[in-house]
């Protein structure tokens, strides 16, 4: 073999050698962003579809990192880690294997080791694949205004926009949809529930049911001792939310917490109404004349307007907008449920929140008078 010869093989083996390594996760698991490398080896690189082709084999295997949640539940994303243990990973599929059974009770983990309500809370806010994408709607919050404003000048709408032919088919909405018709908001006036309502109100159930939103609720109310199982799951939802009430204790049969919340009622002036979607529909009717908002919380995009319903005001009413039925009816419940009577404060999506409900003090057992996000 002549020298040249020979040097042509030295710098060929060499130069395949770095381009090999380049492509290599060997000593780099975990690193961050390597604008120089061809490939990366965090776990981001999964999301991009840019991992080199050994991340797998080198960056998370059991032997050689330690992919596990213990002492992590909850924690921040830490891209030196090969998998997470917050509940964004159930979004992103990098989960550490042991999130479901020590994070979120659903494995019979290790007793100390709980869902909070921040948990939870994030818990459904992740997976609230139901919620309103932002290019489905369009709101005008207009100028701030003040509960103590007079004005009923006419204003322009909080909802410029919906698209309502892919937002209202979804079976959540749907079902939901067909509840809102069941009341009176009059708070004089006595109302029953037929067998028709009881169907629609079990449909609805059905659907929400089937969600995760209300999977990870029914996971953090069997952790926490508020139901046993799914039929007594179900059994909480309906006390709670559409069994009817009186809404004092010497008044007639005229509410349920379905109705005072997602719905809205009247007397002297608007009570309840802590839901976008009803707010959209009765606007959309020309029913509800939007005043201005009096205060607002980004970026979960939650509302305080003041506004008249079929002409009687409403100083401050508050709402989560655009989120799915069921998240309403899980984050009000769970608060309902663990702080009743009593604000309910929490992380979610990394904003302080507080939610307020309060129970039907005159009659046993807990109902919900009424819950709205407290801002």
């Amino acid at each position: 073999m002549s020298v040249l010869t020979m040097w042509t093989l030295v710098f060929l083996l060499c130069a395949v050698t770095s381009s090999v390594w380049a492509d290599s996760c060997a000593g780099r698991c975990g690193a961050g962003l390597d604008p120089s490398k061809t490939c990366q080896c965090n776990t981001q690189c999964t999301t991009f579809g840019d991992c080199c082709g050994d991340y797998y084999a080198l960056c998370t295997q059991p032997s050689i990192v330690a992919e596990t949640c213990n002492g992590r539940c909850n924690a921040a994303l830490d891209n030196t880690k090969p998998c997470q243990c917050n509940s964004a990973c159930v979004n992103y599929g990098d989960c550490c294997p042991d999130y479901q059974s020590l994070c979120t009770g659903g494995g019979g983990g290790s007793p100390d080791i709980t869902c909070d309500i921040s948990c939870l809370a994030n818990q459904l806010w992740d997976n609230d694949i139901n919620r309103v994408q932002v290019w489905e709607y369009e709101v005008n919050h207009q100028g701030q205004t003040t509960t103590s404003s007079t004005s009923d000048e006419a204003s322009q709408n909080l909802f410029t926009y919906l698209q309502e032919e892919t937002v209202f088919q979804k079976p959540t909405y749907s079902t939901f949809l067909a509840l809102l018709d069941n009341y009176t908001p009059s708070t004089s006036q006595t109302e029953s529930q037929g067998a028709a309502e009881w169907v629609e109100i079990d449909a609805f159930l059905d659907a929400i049911l089937a969600t995760d939103v209300m999977n990870h609720l029914y996971n953090f109310l069997v952790e926490h001792g508020h139901v046993t199982d799914a039929t007594s799951y179900r059994e909480v939802l309906k006390e709670l939310w559409f069994n009817l009430y009186a809404r004092s204790s010497s008044g007639p049969i005229n509410s349920s917490g379905f109705e005072h919340v997602m719905v809205g009622e009247i007397a002297s002036k608007v009570s309840g109404f802590h839901n976008w979607i009803q707010f959209y529909l009765e606007e959309k009717k020309g029913a509800i004349n939007y005043q201005g908002w009096v205060s607002r919380s980004q970026p979960l995009n939650i509302v305080a307007a003041r506004f008249t319903w079929n002409g009687l005001s409403k100083a401050k009413g508050s709402f989560f907008v655009g989120v799915s039925p069921e998240f309403d009816l899980a984050i009000y419940t769970a608060c309902a449920l663990t702080r009743p009577n009593s604000g309910c404060s929490f992380t979610m999506a990394g904003t302080s929140l507080n939610i307020q409900t309060y129970d039907v003090a005159h009659k046993s057992g807990l109902q919900v008078a009424t819950a709205y996000p407290n801002i």
